[in-house]
């Protein structure tokens, strides 16, 4: 992986080649410049990782002893949650399903969660800079996001915190 220092400047020359396409061909080469944008940001989006060691915080599902859970973080067709793994490989087949508590109160989230079993946490585990997007053509859309470096679950984590109910979720 290139340093912080490298990816910022390859930023900056997504950003120069979208000046000059802007200069060149005003409106006319959108493509071009919306791609060199979408580029540099996600490389300095990179560059913010390797700042971090490579990583990234991330939630995480614990039990309510503070144990982490087998599980990935998905979309479904009903919105996101929880798809509980069988074991430790991210790969596996969900055995089961939880959506999280939707309470705006932190205090009634965290018992209603408890109350299935669960708590939601942060972690921090090695992470990357993706674009990535929806749609086909120029009818979809496209952004930069943080994934998961390990598939979406590990147990080789640092565990930032095993319980997040604060307001600033």
């Amino acid at each position: 992986m290139s340093s912080s220092s490298e990816l910022r400047g390859q930023a900056a020359d997504a950003d120069q080649r979208a000046a000059e396409s802007w200069e060149r061909s005003d409106t006319d080469g959108f493509l071009t410049q919306w791609a060199a944008g979408l580029t540099a940001q996600q490389l300095r989006r990179q560059a913010e990782i390797e700042d971090a060691g490579g990583t990234a915080v991330f939630t995480a599902l614990f039990d309510t002893e503070g144990n982490l859970v087998p599980a990935k973080w998905v979309e479904t067709r009903f919105g996101f949650a929880w798809g509980i793994l069988p074991s430790d490989d991210p790969r596996g087949r969900f055995t089961g399903w939880f959506s999280p508590s939707q309470a705006r109160d932190p205090a009634r989230r965290k018992a209603a969660d408890a109350a299935k079993g669960y708590q939601v946490g942060k972690v921090r585990v090695p992470a990357r800079a993706i674009i990535d997007g929806q749609g086909h053509g120029l009818s979809g859309s496209a952004w930069v996001a943080v994934i998961r470096a390990d598939g979406g679950f590990s147990r080789d984590v640092e565990i930032v915190t095993a319980a997040n109910y604060g307001s600033e979720d």
